[in-house]
């Protein structure tokens, strides 16, 4: 179960998993609260430049945005273009994206975890939420 404050607190566990109603309420709520909130859909992306123009798009990047790994690495660790009290990206239809391309899953969770352990030692909240 999502809970709110949870998502608005730097925490350990940055990867949550969540029921398409769950996830809706929630992303209102943290919109509410000034947190930078994303969506992105999964069930359509099935290779690395589908994911990272996705991203890029969903999460605003910079022209200067390489689509490739290292910059996703970038990106998620800056954000300096779009300040915020915190981050969360909701990865909507998820299950079907970790089916198709569980290898491109895998490599963005790593980014992500790695992306969000930095901003926990800023304080700063970021989250990723597998909507399945």
């Amino acid at each position: 179960m999502l809970a709110v404050e949870d998502l608005t607190r730097a925490k350990w566990n940055c990867l949550h998993f969540a029921l398409p109603e769950e996830a809706h309420s929630t992303r209102a709520e943290l919109a509410s609260r000034g947190l930078a909130v994303f969506d992105i859909d999964g069930g359509t992306i099935e290779t690395k430049d589908q994911l990272l123009s996705a991203l890029a798009q969903a999460m605003r990047f910079p022209d200067y945005f390489g689509m490739n790994w290292d910059a996703l690495d970038e990106c998620l660790r800056s954000m300096d273009w779009l300040p915020s009290d915190g981050y969360v990206l909701f990865f909507k239809n998820a299950e079907s994206f970790w089916q198709k391309s569980s290898h491109l899953a895998g490599m963005f969770t790593e980014i992500w975890m790695a992306a969000a352990e930095e901003w926990g030692s800023r304080e700063i909240p970021f989250h990723l939420i597998f909507v399945w």
